[in-house]
């Protein structure tokens, strides 16, 4: 009986990667702690993770210090024709959410902001903004500073040719390459 494997590769600069194969019924993050092995075992200290969104749960990425840097696409946001959540000011210091209007209200990672009903029925960007006769929502994910982040790297011409040298490499494969989870 044949089994089918995922291959997961994350590159950490010109001369290292990583590469770890996982059955292909499980996350493709979870092979990550075999690939911390394998860069305990070859010295490397990480500035730069290029990875693809799957590994963004990962302990790679949760666990990170600061001047680690993750390069990976974000996750298009879409509203239709109304305003997406990026319409939206998170103030992350006060913890406020500032809708396009100026109307302020208290956030927490992982939650969602519901803004009053009477508010936005009231507001003259309602039409920009909501359909809802309940009021706008926005969902706050627990990772939200790092798809911010993202977005904002990946908006800049060198964050966009960061994302092409991950997309080259990842469809490369490299001679001495370590593998890890098989």
């Amino acid at each position: 009986m044949a089994t089918s494997a995922m291959c997961s590769r994350i590159w950490i600069s010109a001369w290292h990667s990583a590469v770890g194969l996982t059955p292909a019924n499980l996350p493709e993050a979870s092979v990550t702690d075999d690939l911390i092995g394998v860069l305990k075992g070859q010295s490397v200290s990480l500035l730069q993770l290029h990875i693809d969104r799957a590994y963004l749960a990962s302990n790679l990425v949760k666990e990170r210090s600061e001047d680690l840097s993750i390069v990976c696409k974000a996750k298009p946001v879409r509203n239709g024709k109304r305003f997406t959540k990026h319409a939206f000011t998170l103030d992350w210091l006060r913890q406020q959410i500032h809708c396009p209007n100026g109307v302020s209200l208290p956030f927490e990672a992982g939650q969602v902001v519901r803004f009053p009903a009477e508010t936005c029925a009231n507001c003259p960007l309602q039409q920009q903004c909501t359909t809802s006769q309940r009021g706008r929502s926005v969902s706050i994910h627990p990772d939200e500073q790092l798809f911010a982040e993202l977005r904002q790297r990946q908006a800049t011409p060198a964050g966009r040719a960061q994302l092409r040298q991950r997309f080259q490499v990842e469809h490369s494969k490299r001679p001495g390459e370590s593998v890890a989870g098989q």
